[in-house]
């Protein structure tokens, strides 16, 4: 039997290493702020950092993103390095984006800069995995909805449906129809966002193959809400990588980045 054991742990020893899952990184925790180069005002801060899950759609986000801030004479600067979140380098920035960022990305310091920084009413747009089950309690909350449940899999993961715009008086959602037709990863949560959220689109789960844990009902997908005089902006839309040249979804993101920095639309003051 010991023999058995002993070969059976030479063969195992001899085996390769798994190869790690590029989708799945270890997670990290920086401590060395990145340099900022200067800036003009109004300022993006693009943030995709990943201690969760990694979409494949960041590289094309990313500068989609820093696209939309160069057309409208802004200025941006994209990182994965959490350092960034801290008192000095925020003060140079109007809106913080998350583009597909995931997990708890901070340390003690860093979040109460990202905190100061909302309340000192600095914009945030989460953008599609910023509503995924990895980030913190606090993150959620200031997100403004439920725990994630999941999202369908397998051949039901990516299915078109029709995202019915609840208000269109918002710049993110003025140029959609009412029912906007769209094909997506669709999230679910085991609440829909809070009392003081205001919804922009919804999911129309009558057309939809969902089962029954991730059936919301109301299920909201794209929403703002005030935190202190902070403007929140989440949209659960972006998986896939088509979706960052789709003209109307960048238009959408475009509109939700302008309304966090209080340059377009009202609220939060």
């Amino acid at each position: 039997m010991k023999l058995a054991l002993t070969a059976a742990l030479w063969f195992a020893l001899q085996a390769p290493a798994a190869a790690p899952d590029p989708r799945r990184p270890a997670p990290t925790f920086d401590s060395v702020a990145p340099e900022i180069p200067k800036l003009t005002r109004p300022a993006v801060l693009i943030v995709s950092k990943t201690n969760g899950y990694r979409h494949d759609s960041i590289a094309a986000a990313v500068p989609a993103i820093e696209r939309l801030a160069k057309a409208r004479g802004w200025s941006s600067f994209a990182t994965e390095n959490a350092a960034v979140l801290n008192p000095e380098s925020l003060a140079r920035f109007d809106v913080i984006v998350f583009a597909n960022a995931s997990g708890d990305i901070y340390t003690t310091a860093q979040r109460e800069a990202f905190e100061a920084f909302l309340g000192r009413g600095g914009g945030f747009v989460g953008l599609h995995s910023a509503g995924d089950g990895s980030h913190p309690d606090w993150f959620v909350k200031m997100r403004g909805n439920g725990n994630f449940t999941g999202h369908p899999g397998g051949a039901d993961q990516f299915q078109a449906t029709n995202l019915i715009a609840a208000d269109r008086s918002h710049p993110a959602t003025r140029h959609l129809p009412a029912l906007w037709p769209w094909t997506d990863e669709y999230y679910s949560w085991d609440a829909p966002p809070a009392a003081d959220a205001h919804i922009l689109l919804r999911l129309d789960e009558t057309t939809m193959r969902l089962e029954p844990k991730l059936q919301m009902g109301d299920h909201a997908l794209v929403w703002w809400r005030c935190e202190g005089r902070a403007r929140i902006f989440y949209s659960a839309l972006g998986h896939k990588a088509e979706a960052w040249s789709d003209p109307v979804h960048l238009r959408m993101v475009d509109g939700a980045i302008a309304w966090a920095a209080r340059k377009e639309g009202m609220g939060c003051d």
